[in-house]
Parts: structure tokens; sequence; C-alpha cells
């Protein structure tokens, strides 16, 4: 892990600035659990396709592990499938529990794992569902896509946090928004 290069944005800084303010201290607490449940998956992922990790940036969007090595296109979608299915697992374990704090943690982890699932680079299911596409269709078409599967999402998320009246939702789907349709956010 020598010469592991760690960087962490101002925009992580502000997200979870954000959630405390939201939710203080138990939902940080819980927020960064259901986060290192995520990565862990990933790195267990690569540690099995025998990637290298060269360094994590903690961005507005989360972490993102930067690795390099051999791997094809079937490892690459094993390796980010594998954050949102150990991020479902931890809130597995944690709703056996029956502690309601781990029970809330839970369900922060279930919820996580499920937005990251959502076809909007440059979260998983956006890195997904871009391989999927670009392997059935040409590039662009792909591309477009892709933008408008995750736009689609963003108004979604955006309409159910307007309907269950959730600042924290109707955020979330705003940032989708812009995250789907201006790459230099990413």
């Amino acid at each position: 892990m020598a010469g592991l290069e760690l960087t962490v944005s101002p925009g992580f800084l502000l997200l979870a600035a954000s959630v405390y303010f939201a939710g203080g201290l138990g939902a940080l607490a819980a927020f960064g659990a259901a986060a290192l449940a995520h990565e862990l998956g990933h790195l267990a992922a690569m540690f099995m396709a025998g990637v290298s990790i060269r360094g994590v940036r903690i961005t507005a969007c989360g972490p993102v592990i930067e690795y390099g090595g051999a791997i094809d296109r079937r490892e690459e979608m094993g390796i980010l499938a594998a954050g949102p299915v150990a991020g479902i697992f931890f809130a597995v374990l944690c709703f056996i529990t029956d502690i309601p704090f781990l029970c809330y943690t839970g369900a922060i982890a279930l919820l996580a794992a499920m937005f990251n699932l959502l076809p909007v680079l440059p979260m998983d299911g956006g890195r997904l569902a871009q391989y999927a596409l670009e392997s059935a269709l040409p590039e662009r078409t792909a591309a477009v896509v892709l933008r408008v599967a995750g736009t689609l999402c963003a108004l979604g998320v955006l309409a159910t946090g307007v309907y269950i009246r959730s600042v924290a939702a109707a955020a979330a789907g705003i940032w989708m928004g812009l995250l789907a349709n201006f790459p230099a956010l990413r």
C-alpha cells in the first residue's frame, strides 16, 4: 500500500456536512458505515481480480478507487457490481441484529445500494449500463441512451422527493440530473 494516493475533494466535505446537518452524527456514522461496506465489496473484487490499487479519491459522488491491471470487461463489471452487492449484504446483516441503530444503518446501506445501481454516470449502475449498452449499440448511441436513462432516473428521484416532501431526495434528483448531463461534474 506504499505510494497509495488519497485525495479528498471539497465536494465530499460539503456532502458530509449536508448529511450531518440533515440527520446528525448518527446519520453521518450510518452513511459512513454503509459507504465502507460498499467500498470493501469493490476492494474484495479487485483483490480477486488481481488488480493493483493506485489511489482513492473521495468526491461529492463518494469514494472512487483508482486501480490498474489487465482485466477484461467481465471482471470490470464484477468489480462494479461487488460494491452494491456488499452494501445489500451488509444491510441484511444489520437488519438481522434487530438493534435500532444497526437497522437504521441497514436502511441507509440498502437505500445507498439501490440508488447506486441506477443507470447514472459515474455511479456503479451507470458504468454497468454503459458497458452493457456499448456492447450492444454504437458508442454514440449508447451514450445518448445512457444520458436519457440517467435524466429520467433523476427526474423520478426529484419527483419522488417533491411528492414525499423530502428536500434530501429532491436535492439528490437534481444532483443526479447534473451528473447525467454534465460530464465535467463527474
